[in-house]
């Protein structure tokens, strides 16, 4: 980030240099040439290299201040828990092992605390460690209990560990974003009492989601979301690549700039049979499943995802090949969303839950005020928007240069820096639309 004027060599003979810009954003195409002899006064185009005064040493790069490689913000979007009475209802009702399950089997009660309340060994553990006992207590308590641990067969969760991990981290993360709102299909036809929208209800908007390959979408009108600027990189944005310069003050400490809201959201969930047989199309073994459940229980346990905090090791076949779906499907929503909604495209943002074959689309608010377009969708065009995303165009204005480099370009598929968590990667067409796609597979 130093600033120094570049040294430009002029012409030898003539003693005179002029400068020719490229029309791009690349100060590597800029060329340095005697305007009497027209040869180069450089060796190639660009600047010359530098030595970098820092105390890394190097050579010093130039490009132009608003390129990617000289300032990549960094940012996390976190659901912020509403309240800590919140907090503790979630951890009382058997904390992320219950979350877990409500997600897994379908969401049908209307938080994890409405859960039945059969005592296993996970929820009596997690129950016992929010009272804040020793853990040489908890084991001497849950021994003494006689329960069961959690298998399939007494329709408990059992997953591998690390797998387990990040499957509650999502779940959690569900639930908290539904504790204060949450709007069904089966809430609006119980709230309206015009025919024609009960009929569309019960029968344009399931056939739809079928048609679309989705189980459930569902309105939270009060979407707590966190938005935190943490820092920047600079160079190849690929973690791991590249050091991040975190915000600190003067004092040392760090600083995270955010912005808390309550905005509407739509959350989408595919459906899981379906997933589970496009994973198999596509080479991913899955284990047999009879319903959504045993479905979403085969798919965890097939993608083997990488625990929280751990990096996403690119190779994980089906954990790149479901995360490419949900976020292709993701901002094939958005994108369509945004005309039904009558919302900039950039004004609607992500948060996905991939594990959970899910995402939230939620619309940025600008001070306090939310327009409820999202809402308006939900309630009159939602099979509109699912018709639309099956039999809309897929092809690409590009194409065929789109389809022969990944299938999703910034006239496609990729949206905004703001609207999207991951950088417009893991973005393709073909997992949606291409041979053997999700949409075109059922």
């Amino acid at each position: 980030g130093g600033l120094r004027e570049p040294y430009i060599p002029k012409c030898r003979q003539h003693n005179e240099v002029r400068i020719k810009f490229p029309g791009t954003a690349s100060a590597r195409e800029i060329e340095f040439r005697c305007p009497t002899c027209n040869i180069l006064t450089t060796k190639q185009k660009g600047f010359a290299n530098m030595k970098c005064d820092c105390k890394d040493g190097g050579l010093m790069t130039i490009n132009v201040h608003r390129a990617a490689s000289v300032y990549t913000p960094r940012s996390v979007v976190i659901v912020n828990p509403p309240s800590p009475e919140k907090i503790r209802q979630i951890e009382a009702a058997g904390g992320s092992s219950t979350a877990l399950k409500w997600v897994v089997e379908g969401m049908s009660e209307y938080s994890p605390g409405d859960m039945a309340k059969t005592a296993t060994e996970s929820t009596l553990r997690e129950q016992l460690k929010s009272q804040g006992l020793p853990d040489e207590v908890i084991e001497k308590m849950i021994k003494a209990s006689g329960l069961e641990k959690e298998n399939v067969s007494t329709g408990q969760i059992l997953l591998a560990g690390g797998v387990k991990e990040a499957a509650e981290e999502e779940a959690v993360t569900i639930a908290w974003a539904m504790t204060e709102s949450r709007i069904r299909i089966s809430d609006l036809h119980d709230m309206t009492s015009e025919k024609k929208l009960k009929n569309l209800y019960v029968e344009g908007y399931p056939e739809a989601m079928r048609k679309s390959g989705i189980s459930k979408i569902e309105l939270v009108d009060k979407f707590p979301v966190l938005t935190g600027q943490f820092g920047y990189t600079r160079g190849n944005p690929e973690p791991g690549e590249s050091r991040l310069r975190a915000y600190k003050d003067r004092d040392g400490s760090y600083n995270v700039y955010a912005d808390l809201c309550e905005t509407e959201a739509l959350f989408v969930r595919l459906d899981p049979m379906k997933v589970a047989k496009w994973l198999e199309m596509q080479g991913v073994n899955i284990s047999d499943c009879k319903d959504e459940k045993e479905a979403s229980i085969a798919i965890l346990n097939a993608i083997k995802a990488p625990p929280p905090g751990e990096p996403k090791k690119v190779g994980n076949k089906g954990y790149e090949l479901l995360t490419s779906l949900i976020h292709s499907y993701c901002h094939r929503f958005i994108r369509n969303a945004a005309v039904y909604a009558g919302i900039d495209r950039n004004a609607l943002s992500e948060l996905l839950v991939p594990l959970h074959l899910g995402f939230f689309v939620y619309a940025v608010a600008r001070g306090d005020f939310v327009l409820g377009g999202l809402q308006a969708v939900f309630e009159n065009e939602l099979h509109d928007l699912l018709e639309l995303i099956v039999t809309g165009e897929h092809r690409c204005a590009l194409d065929p240069g789109c389809s022969s480099s990944g299938s999703a370009c910034a006239v496609c598929l990729h949206l905004g820096e703001p609207s999207c968590r991951m950088f417009n990667t893991r973005l393709s067409r073909d997992v949606l639309s291409g041979k053997g796609g999700y949409l075109t597979s059922f």
